[in-house]
């Protein structure tokens, strides 16, 4: 795999990156998008090494981060995550994708029932926003950004949390200098929403959730907020993909080095 790649892992089909793609193109950065949930038998061999990923990107999905029983490849992510915080390798997590992060880091996920909380889905605010944070900070001015989850990451102590709302006390965090989790789905637009609401399972929840009319009112809410989100949300995206550009040409650096050594 070129050194150029950065590497989406996604959960579910509908599921997808979206903005994050959006942001990526015209990088010169090729994308691999896998689903590692789908390979049967999938082990560490079967996935690059950190050293030749530029970025990598985990989506959401509905599995618990801990059920990895029922979906072993769940463990195999939590280590790339883990070696890829190490190396500095730009990463973002994305609802279970922070989770498994979160988990990576020795952070607890637990589900909303342990916790005596409800799902919390629909479009509302962020609060408490490190408006330093060159990720985070620009969804201050969100008028709102898209929940969609049960279970909740459990910062710890020195847990640098960089967003909440009212029922979740970590919608984002950041693990060393280069990795965040994102408890809320910033990749979602109007049309991506439609897809998911499109899916029974989601519209179920959906329903479970906010009434009988909540397939409505959230495609409402996504198209009331989308002029104002998207700006800010491309401004959060543009500085992740500058660290995709950034190790990509440094490590193409340490690659031209290589060869000019060993012609010598």
């Amino acid at each position: 795999m070129p050194a150029r790649t950065v590497l989406i892992l996604q959960h579910v089909e509908v599921e997808k990156p979206g903005l994050i793609l959006d942001a990526l193109d015209g990088s010169g950065l090729r994308v691999d998008v896998r689903n590692l949930l789908d390979v049967p038998g999938v082990s560490a061999s079967d996935l690059p090494s950190v050293s030749e990923l530029a970025g990598l990107v985990v989506m959401g999905g509905p599995m618990n981060a801990d059920d990895l029983a029922g979906h072993p490849a769940l463990k195999l992510e939590r280590d790339l995550l883990a070696d890829a915080v190490r190396a500095g390798v730009p990463t973002l997590g994305v609802c279970l994708g922070a989770q498994l992060l979160a988990r990576a880091q020795g952070l607890s996920v637990r589900t909303g029932a342990e916790l005596g909380r409800g799902s919390e889905i629909g479009w509302a605010p962020l609060h408490g926003v490190d408006r330093d944070d060159p990720v985070v900070g620009p969804l201050a001015d969100a008028p709102a950004v898209l929940h969609w989850h049960g279970d909740r990451i459990v910062p710890a102590d020195g847990t640098r949390v960089l967003a909440r709302t009212g029922t979740t006390e970590c919608q984002a965090f950041r693990a060393g200098p280069a990795a965040w989790g994102l408890q809320f789905h910033l990749e979602v637009t109007p049309g991506l929403l439609d897809d998911w609401l499109d899916e029974t399972s989601f519209a179920t929840e959906a329903a479970q959730a906010l009434g009988p009319d909540a397939t409505d009112r959230l495609r409402a809410d996504a198209r009331a907020v989308a002029p104002t989100l998207r700006p800010l949300a491309e401004r959060s995206l543009a500085h992740l993909r500058s660290l995709f550009e950034a190790r990509a040409g440094a490590q193409a650096g340490v690659q031209r080095q290589a060869r000019e050594m060993g012609s010598v």
